[in-house]
């Protein structure tokens, strides 16, 4: 039996594919314990509770924020699985299903994964990409692991549950007329620099929030580190069964 936390639905529309989602779980003998977060009763409050009942797969179904706020509250207490509704490509090609009759087909063949998790010290945690998005250009410093320190303007950061950091700036330039002089038009040059490490600290000038789906995690300066193999997930084509 799985144990599925619904996100509060948005709208009408979504309050009906949850209604065609239980048909089809039923079809498929998969149909378990359903529970809908509300400001009552959060996501991870949710999870927390079908953990507390037993349950050893807990289905996140929802978008992104919601998926990692799950899938944070399950890591090393249940196996996550997940249905995703209005979710972005990263989590779709991550399980191997872009629909809900695909994403409940894979449920049911339980093939399972073993996925790192990013932690965000002293005691928060994301799974899926993170991002940092300034308004302006602003100023970060990175130390990783301990060792390497690099110093940089960026419009644009990312950093996934592998620490894999994408950092991304935008300048503009004037472009230079042929006798030397400015005023030939604007040029915009666009760097990107990659990194990873096990360890990463991160600091901005100013302070600027985590986001994960839309949803502020942390705030700079975030000290974070790597959690190996530390959630299990259903996805198509896992090498592991269950």
């Amino acid at each position: 039996m799985y144990y599925y936390v619904l996100e509060s639905p948005s709208s009408r529309s979504v309050r009906q594919t949850y209604q065609k989602l239980r048909d089809i779980l039923t079809n498929l003998g998969i149909a378990g314990e359903m529970v809908t977060a509300s400001p009552a009763r959060t996501p991870t409050e949710l999870t927390q509770m079908g953990i507390s009942k037993g349950y050893s797969t807990i289905v996140a179904v929802g978008a992104d924020d919601h998926i990692d706020e799950v899938a944070i509250a399950s890591l090393g207490k249940a196996v996550l699985g997940i249905i995703p509704i209005d979710a972005s490509n990263e989590v779709t090609q991550l399980i191997g299903a872009s629909d809900i009759r695909s994403a409940a087909d894979t449920l049911k063949r339980r093939r399972l994964t073993t996925h790192p998790v990013a932690v965000i010290e002293p005691d928060s945690a994301f799974f899926l990409t993170a991002h940092i998005s300034p308004p302006k250009l602003a100023k970060v410093s990175m130390v990783l692991d301990n060792k390497v320190r690099v110093h940089s303007y960026f419009n644009s950061l990312s950093v996934d549950r592998g620490l894999n950091v994408v950092l991304k700036s935008q300048h503009v330039t004037e472009k230079k007329k042929v006798l030397g002089l400015f005023g030939g038009g604007s040029e915009t040059l666009t760097s990107e620099s990659n990194f990873h490490a096990k360890q990463l600290r991160i600091v901005t000038e100013p302070s600027l929030p985590l986001i994960v789906g839309g949803t502020k995690v942390a705030e700079t300066p975030l000290d974070l580190r790597l959690l190996q193999e530390s959630l299990k997930l259903i996805t198509k084509r896992g090498t592991v069964l269950e």
